[in-house]
């Protein structure tokens, strides 16, 4: 072989070799935008249902005003998924949600925690890994 040849299959291996890379980078930062995504929405729902328990009353076995004591549904704070737990005092509610996929470190996995007051309009997101 020509050392022409020899430099264009050198040249041409690299430059897949790259695209491999490139490829499997974007998958993976793909899966873990998905994954908060995710978690981000099952959060969502998991306000609204907190705000419903808060705004009850306590003899319907709700918060009279209060977010201490909400417990939230099984099915919603533990999937295949995602793990979020929940963390109530009088006046805030914060859940830390926890994905199947490893965040941005490469080691731990994806985590993002939300926290909710009844004075606020939207609750605050905050992506930690």
């Amino acid at each position: 072989m020509g050392q022409q040849q020899l430099l264009l299959i050198v040249l041409a291996v690299m430059i897949v070799g790259m695209a491999i890379f490139a490829g499997t980078r974007l998958f993976v930062m793909y899966q873990q935008s998905n994954e908060r995504d995710v978690i981000i929405q099952q959060m969502s729902i998991l306000v609204l249902e907190a705000k419903k328990y808060a705004t009850r009353p306590a003899n319907l076995d709700g918060g009279d005003g209060r977010f201490s004591g909400f417990q939230p549904p099984l099915d919603l704070a533990q999937t295949d998924r995602v793990r979020i737990y929940t963390g109530a005092t009088d006046s805030a509610v914060t859940f830390s949600g926890f994905g199947s996929v490893n965040g941005d470190d490469g080691q731990n996995p994806v985590q993002v925690v939300m926290s909710f007051t009844l004075s606020d309009e939207r609750p605050t997101v905050e992506v930690v890994n």
